[in-house]
């Protein structure tokens, strides 16, 4: 991962993270914008660090979730309905994330465990083969590719997703106080809070929304209300207004472990 942030990096480089030879993480930040406000790109002034995924809303300290806006930009307004709600809404990433390369280096290395007989396919090598079969770039079309097939009858229509659901959440005491609080939560019946059933429906629930074609999964629980999404992340809901839909309004289509599963048009299907 560090060879892809910083492909000269070399020796002891690897030992040096991303704030080595700053005193504190403002500096550090306000370093690598350039002590310039990323809303205007005013440059100077009286600057701020700001979090793009609010506290309030779960956001973390990590230099990723940390960017410079000047004064000016800092405002209620704009923290509210202005550029950096938007930020907050759209998830804004001030570098590119690894996630998935990580996840795809561990489980590549437990593939060759499981299967030593297989062989490496590089990228190159696949778009020519993908070119040849006149398919789409996609994940499922690489390996349609990789598969060695000479000549495709039918091309696929809808896709099969994939994707783990985490039900608890990992930290049971913090660190820090949260906003709004003076002193430290280092109880961990905060666990306790971590509701997986609410009459008669579960975590990750497929379900469906009466009176309408929208399906999703329950993400959490709010009293006799509950959170849905799709495999997107996407909220599905009832009103514009609220995010939460009533218990009463659904119907369980199927019961889930730590895993959902979503059929969805090849239209709709996005690259990640």
């Amino acid at each position: 991962m560090q060879k892809m942030k910083n492909p000269n990096i070399k020796g002891e480089g690897y030992q040096q993270g991303d704030l080595y030879g700053y005193q504190t993480v403002k500096q550090f930040v306000l370093a690598r914008d350039n002590y310039t406000c990323q809303a205007c790109k005013k440059k100077g002034g009286k600057l701020k660090i700001h979090h793009l995924i609010y506290r309030s809303l779960g956001g973390t300290n990590t230099v990723d979730n940390l960017i410079t806006v000047c004064s000016e930009c800092h405002t209620t307004k704009n923290h509210q309905t202005g550029i950096l709600a938007k930020w907050c809404q759209d998830k804004k990433q001030v570098h590119k994330s690894y996630k998935g390369a990580t996840f795809m280096n561990i489980l590549r290395r437990r593939l060759f465990t499981a299967f030593p007989q297989a062989k490496f396919q590089y990228g190159a090598w696949t778009t020519l083969q993908r070119a040849d079969l006149g398919l789409a770039k996609s994940h499922y079309n690489d390996a349609v590719a990789i598969s060695g097939i000479k000549q495709i009858k039918v091309k696929p229509t809808r896709i099969v997703m994939f994707k783990q659901f985490r039900k608890k959440k990992r930290s049971l005491h913090e660190a820090t106080a949260r906003k709004g609080r003076k002193t430290t939560n280092v109880m961990s019946k905060r666990n306790a809070k971590n509701t997986k059933y609410a009459k008669g429906f579960w975590l990750n629930d497929y379900v469906k929304i009466k009176d309408s074609r929208s399906k999703g999964y329950i993400s959490g629980f709010s009293k006799a209300t509950c959170y849905i999404k799709d495999i997107f992340e996407n909220y599905l809901t009832v009103s514009p207004k609220y995010k939460q839909v009533a218990l009463s309004k659904l119907v369980r289509i199927t019961h889930n472990n730590n895993w959902s599963r979503q059929e969805i048009n090849e239209k709709n299907y996005q690259m990640y």
